[in-house]
């Protein structure tokens, strides 16, 4: 059995859409340890998919298998452990791109860079952050689509301090907005002026960034927070805020009350984060938080970075051992 796991992505906000004299869509997010997806691969006698998500699973096999002009293997993929979808953890990255990596293991292919990996199962078209954070993990920012069709250049990656820990907050009924959706929506909204897109960077270039760089807890937490809420505005048509509806605004609210400065809003939602000075500090922002929001349908989960990446994990005599080191994951 071949395993491989990967973690999940809170994206801090867009740069800019709508735009056509600055580069589309760019921004900055960073890969968490859990929730996590874990795939498994084993020999079968046709092509076979698994789990939750095996619809899916096959829909990014068929995309590989066109892409790559060859006919599935003989192997069955399997979610054991699923995030949840369409909450704002970019699940569908991280499923796609692990999909595609065990199948280029099964067939003996090559190392293949991470814009070609993704163009095979469809990914990237938007937001680069999940792709640049599948192979090595931290906090990624990226400049924005320069040529259509291409990835998004990766403007920096920076290793985030171990002790630094997110309170995630999810609502049990809600999803965020996806798919076809998702393309309608920014066709509704109007494009980013020039000068949001210029302070968005100014904040995460100036500011956020440099803060990380020199594990500025303070000053990287108030970045993040006024980075999320400029970026969010640029929604407003289509949330009718910064946030996805009015409990989003108000558990933000509720934990700045508290104390926690970092709090923002990944993606579409309806996950909010807060992020905190170690475990305990988030495990009293939990605790405040659901007091003060009690009765309402929330659930919460704690969790740090993942500066790492994916990784894979091989049975002794697995027989795609030999092309594991050509992943371009990290093995154990």
């Amino acid at each position: 059995m071949l395993e491989i796991r990967t973690p999940s992505r809170l994206h801090f906000g867009l740069l800019s859409f709508g735009n056509p004299s600055v580069a589309k869509y760019g921004g900055c997010g960073v890969m968490i340890e859990r929730p996590a997806l874990h795939l498994t691969l084993d020999p079968a006698d046709r092509f076979s998919a698994h789990g939750p998500t095996a619809g899916r699973i096959r829909e990014f096999a068929d995309r590989w298998s066109r892409s790559h002009r060859r006919e599935l293997p003989a192997v069955s993929i399997s979610a054991t452990h699923t995030p949840r979808q369409h909450v704002g953890l970019g699940l569908g990255t991280q499923l796609g791109l692990g999909v595609a990596t065990l199948l280029n293991c099964a067939c003996q292919i090559g190392h293949e860079s991470i814009e070609a990996l993704a163009a095979s199962v469809g990914r990237g078209a938007r937001s680069a952050v999940g792709c640049y954070g599948f192979r090595q993990g931290g906090f990624i920012a990226e400049r924005g689509i320069e040529t259509p069709g291409h990835l998004s250049p990766l403007q920096t990656r920076i290793e985030v301090p171990a002790d630094w820990t997110f309170l995630l907050v999810f609502q049990t009924k809600r999803s965020g907005i996806s798919g076809t959706a998702e393309t309608t929506a920014f066709r509704q909204l109007p494009p980013v002026p020039v000068e949001v897109t210029e302070e968005l960077k100014r904040i995460l270039y100036e500011e956020m960034t440099p803060a990380l760089e020199a594990a500025e807890f303070d000053r990287f937490s108030d970045g993040l927070f006024r980075y999320g809420e400029l970026a969010g505005n640029c929604f407003v048509k289509v949330q009718g805020g910064a946030y996805l509806n009015q409990l989003s605004q108000r558990t933000v609210d509720t934990l700045q009350q508290f104390g926690v400065r970092g709090v923002g809003q990944s993606s579409w939602g309806p996950t909010i984060f807060a992020l905190c000075t170690g475990r305990e500090q988030a495990e009293a922002a939990r605790e405040y938080l659901s007091e003060a929001l009690a009765g309402e349908e929330l659930e919460m989960e704690i969790t740090t970075t993942d500066n790492q990446g994916a990784h894979l994990i091989a049975d002794a005599g697995c027989e795609w051992y030999g092309t594991l080191e050509d992943s371009g994951v990290t093995l154990g």
